[in-house]
């Protein structure tokens, strides 16, 4: 008995840090320890500080600014109390960031019965104030509160154009000039692809089709966005431009109500990992891309 109160009393300490529906769990020592750095002597690590402040301007951008669905409010995510972020050693974690599609139960002791949250991990190699994993992976909840549709190039593909939200420039890299649309040779090297489809797909799509310009609405919850810093002084809204944020809304939208036809027509008896990440699922994604692409101007093709 003495052994194992010792074991528990050595085990280090799970910490929080919130703000409203968002929550962070961290460690100060052991393995998933954060980097202990903390100019303002608040004694919450800034690491730790800037992941929360990254969400929440990711949310407020997202949800606030351009009106995508809040994942709160959506049939599949509304009975979410919480979106919990877990930081985790990136030899755990195995990569920067993680988001689940599913509703996590985690019981926690200060929370009623019952309590249900939404998840994303990152990992503690993380550096929010210059890197966007934390935008990534809230774009991806985004994603999940609308379709059930995982397919890498679509998710890994539409989330790396969402880091550029935050970021300089209204666009990311663009890496393929050919005839448009895709030939079925390119469309099978497409569907193969993850986070390299936003430079050999998305992005090259959004080049040539007219939307908003750029621009990001200006609105009361824009303002407070660019108010937003990290805990060294520096903006966390790089610029006001985001190429072709109402495409990938409509877009997204549209995906929600395809998947209740691919459900249908596929045969699916659930939406398992492995239909969710069907093979079968790309022709539905690529045709519902298509469709809302022939909606803008300057787009020509199929």
């Amino acid at each position: 008995m003495a052994s194992a109160q010792y074991s528990v009393a050595m085990q280090p300490k799970l910490r929080l840090h919130q703000s409203g529906k968002i929550r962070v769990f961290y460690y100060k020592q052991g393995q998933h320890a954060v980097y202990p750095l903390d100019l303002n002597r608040n004694d919450v690590p800034d690491q730790v500080e800037d992941l929360l402040t990254q969400t929440l301007a990711a949310q407020t951008l997202f949800v606030d600014v351009l009106r995508f669905p809040d994942p709160f409010s959506t049939e599949r995510f509304q009975e979410a109390s919480y979106l919990d972020i877990h930081m985790r050693h990136k030899d755990v974690l195995k990569r920067k960031g993680v988001a689940y599609d599913e509703l996590q139960s985690f019981k926690r002791q200060k929370d009623p019965e019952g309590t249900q949250s939404l998840c994303f991990n990152v990992a503690t190699s993380v550096r929010p104030s210059v890197e966007f994993t934390p935008t990534h992976e809230f774009f991806h909840i985004v994603q999940n509160s609308v379709t059930y549709f995982k397919n890498p190039w679509y998710t890994e593909g539409t989330a790396r154009w969402s880091e550029r939200a935050l970021g300089v420039g209204g666009l990311g890299p663009v890496k393929f000039a050919g005839a448009w649309p895709p030939s079925e040779e390119k469309e099978a090297k497409l569907f193969s692809m993850k986070y390299e489809a936003s430079e050999q797909f998305w992005n090259p799509l959004l080049a040539r089709i007219e939307t908003e310009g750029g621009a990001l609405p200006d609105t009361p919850a824009l303002k407070r966005l660019a108010a937003m810093t990290y805990v060294d002084g520096t903006r966390v809204l790089k610029d006001k431009q985001l190429k072709g944020w109402k495409f990938i809304r409509d877009v997204l939208m549209a995906l929600g109500e395809v998947d209740d036809v691919a459900f249908k027509e596929l045969g699916y008896d659930r939406w398992s990992e492995e239909n969710q990440r069907s093979p079968q699922n790309d022709a539905y994604i690529l045709r519902t891309v298509l469709a809302v692409a022939r909606r803008y101007a300057v787009y020509q093709g199929r």
